[in-house]
């Protein structure tokens, strides 16, 4: 329990606060960084080779409008349109596509390592290309910082459910490591979307408030920093009737139904969490090669509940 406990009603002013997009200014530093990130991978794409095509896609926190306030980067994937990667493990052998046999330019690493090359030489020191993933525009008073990932369109081969074959379309990010991880970002804008809907936005303000919570117990020296997009996932997979609470503490009451039932499902290793999908519904949230443990959520629930005495009423 902290040293000072906040009131039911101080807590729902805090939390009133913390449910709130990025400002106006911010929205706008956005925007010139979405802007001045264009322009530079457009000057790139005028001495790639021949047949390379590109489309731009806003990602995370941005484009979903959960950016929280004084934390409001901006994640633009660059994807490679004019070929394909895939995977079809999940289908009969005699079902599987087979590979073109044409060799194209810029492949896998290939593709990252040229542009960011190009980038760097555009931006100067204000680009960082040292990361595993992403090439990163550095903040500065005239934009935010903007994360660049280099990608390929991606196609996750299945069986529907009448038995016809169909596929996932994502995207495949090779890794400075050797690795490689597949996103599905247009499935947790559309799904994200769906849900704000239902929830009659609550969730995105949940989603809001947990970041913003995360960031305090970082700034505390409580936890250690998690992606915020783990956020975003814990408060996706809350049952649309934790939701829409009424009364004189509506988002408090939210609050506590939504990290209660954080708290419950992620017990140990093999609690029902362990069965949750990414926002995607496509991706497991904590199988193999995550950032993240239902151990860590486990412990931001109960971190949350005491930041905000969520326990205690007057």
């Amino acid at each position: 329990m902290g040293e000072i406990a906040m009131t039911v009603q101080e807590t729902e002013s805090k939390l009133n606060r913390y449910r709130q997009p990025s400002s106006s200014t911010e929205q706008e530093k956005q925007a010139t960084a979405d802007r001045l990130v264009k322009q530079a991978v457009d000057a790139w794409l005028e001495d790639a080779p021949d047949g390379v095509r590109i489309k731009y896609v806003p990602k995370g926190s941005y484009t979903n409008n959960t950016n929280v306030r004084q934390d409001s980067d901006v994640d633009i994937a660059v994807v490679r349109t004019d070929f394909h990667y895939f995977d079809a493990d999940d289908l009969n052998l005699d079902h599987r596509p087979v590979g073109s046999p044409t060799t194209y330019p810029l492949e896998g690493i290939l593709f990252r390592n040229s542009l960011a090359s190009s980038i760097k030489a555009h931006f100067g020191d204000n680009c960082d290309t040292t990361g595993s993933t992403a090439i990163q525009l550095r903040e500065n008073g005239g934009h935010v910082s903007a994360d660049i990932v280099p990608a390929f369109t991606f196609r996750k081969y299945y069986y529907d459910a009448v038995g016809s074959i169909s596929y996932h379309v994502g995207e495949k990010v090779f890794k400075t490591d050797g690795t490689s991880v597949v996103n599905y970002p247009d499935q947790q804008l559309e799904n994200g979307r769906t849900k704000n809907v239902i929830t009659g936005g609550r969730y995105k303000h949940m989603v809001r408030i947990l970041k913003n919570a995360e960031n305090d117990l970082v700034l505390a020296g409580k936890i250690n920093e998690l992606p915020s997009y783990f956020m975003e996932c814990l408060i996706y997979c809350v049952p649309n009737d934790r939701f829409n609470h009424e009364g004189n503490t509506p988002l408090r009451d939210d609050l506590i139904a939504c990290i209660a039932y954080i708290y419950d499902q992620t017990t140990s290793p093999n609690a029902p969490a362990a069965n949750w999908l990414e926002p995607n519904e496509i991706k497991s949230l904590f199988g193999s090669g995550q950032k993240w443990t239902i151990e860590q959520a486990h412990d931001l629930a109960f971190k949350v509940w005491v930041l905000f005495d969520l326990g205690e009423e007057e």
